[in-house]
């Protein structure tokens, strides 16, 4: 991921050279919304790459991710996988993509350093807040718990199991920082290797196994419909 040429050459054993014949190649492949329009995520990614892929990539690796087959979460969840018609395997093309200089943590350390700002760790929110004196006061939990008096359901959530592994010896595990699999034979989603962050330097290398999990903090509202319209009920009141 992201689905490029090297990846319709490698799985299909074909030499496709240029933007032109990858196009041609995916029209070929594609299959178009029954009802003009994608409606689901299975419809939606059957419009971008077809059938193969769908199959090979796409399907696999949104289940693994979301626990539920892609016909029945919304067409935004495979449109927003990258496909591209040239070689370029980076999953962002923004044309500046940076890093901070030293890292997020000494980021964040010095953007928390003044005088103004008070950092209060390992504290509930709904403990504190009337006693809050501030202009404007943002809260950034989920929008379920600050409305948690209402009635109304929770929303559903993904969270994420991070696996740590220190391979010894080893200057580079994997080619890139991020490595996704999509196959269903095995239960992880993406293995991350920092070490590519950053020019570190280290005899041995660090690598974090992705899984996900209904269980833990909240870090995906599930893009179903019947979590989309609960959800407006929360953001109407």
């Amino acid at each position: 991921i992201p689905v490029n040429i090297d990846t319709v050459n490698k799985l299909f054993g074909l030499e496709i050279e240029d933007s032109e014949e990858m196009d041609v190649w995916l029209k070929k492949e594609q299959v178009p919304p029954p009802n003009g329009e994608a409606e689901n995520s299975e419809e939606m990614a059957l419009s971008r790459v077809g059938t193969r892929l769908y199959e090979m990539i796409f399907k696999p690796y949104t289940y693994k991710q979301w626990a539920k087959w892609p016909k029945d979460l919304g067409p935004e969840v495979t449109a927003r996988i990258p496909v591209r018609n040239n070689r370029d395997g980076r999953y962002f093309d923004d044309p500046h993509q940076a890093l901070p200089t030293n890292g997020y943590t000494a980021f964040f350390e010095k953007l928390f350093n003044h005088k103004n700002i008070a950092v209060t760790v390992e504290t509930d929110y709904f403990d504190v807040k009337d006693s809050l004196k501030c202009g404007r006061l943002y809260f950034t939990g989920p929008i379920d718990a600050y409305f948690a008096q209402s009635g109304l359901d929770k929303l559903e959530y993904r969270s994420l199991d991070f696996e740590r592994k220190v391979v010894k010896d080893t200057e580079f595990f994997q080619p890139a920082s991020v490595v996704n699999h999509p196959s269903s034979d095995v239960d992880f989603t993406r293995i991350v290797e920092y070490k590519h962050l950053l020019n570190q330097t280290s005899n041995h290398t660090v690598v974090f196994y992705e899984r996900s999990k209904d269980d833990g903090d909240p870090y995906y509202p599930v893009p179903n419909p019947e979590n989309q319209q609960l959800f407006e009920k929360y953001k109407a009141m």
